[in-house]
């Protein structure tokens, strides 16, 4: 599920939690030219999944807990993402 890179510098940016449970975009919190996913539990976000990373990699990073409290900045899901992918 890539999106345009150019995307990220055009794309309003939202703190706090999103509106509800699944991957979303995210900015990376070092490298903010960089476009992760993350998966919201609800509570608590995971660890950045980046595009290139397989499906598996991404499944492995949702069950890591983000433990830095830093601020994750998210956007609204593609509207090319598949309808599955939205809670």
């Amino acid at each position: 599920m890539k999106w345009d890179m150019k995307d990220l510098y055009k794309t309003q940016w939202h703190k706090g939690p999103p509106p509800s449970i699944g991957w979303w975009p995210t900015k990376h919190y070092h490298r903010r030219d960089s476009a992760t996913y993350r998966w919201w539990d609800g509570e608590v976000w995971s660890w950045a999944a980046f595009a290139h990373e397989s499906a598996a990699k991404a499944a492995h990073w949702a069950l890591k807990k983000e433990t830095m409290h830093v601020d994750i900045e998210w956007t609204d899901r593609p509207k090319n993402w598949p309808e599955r992918s939205k809670t």
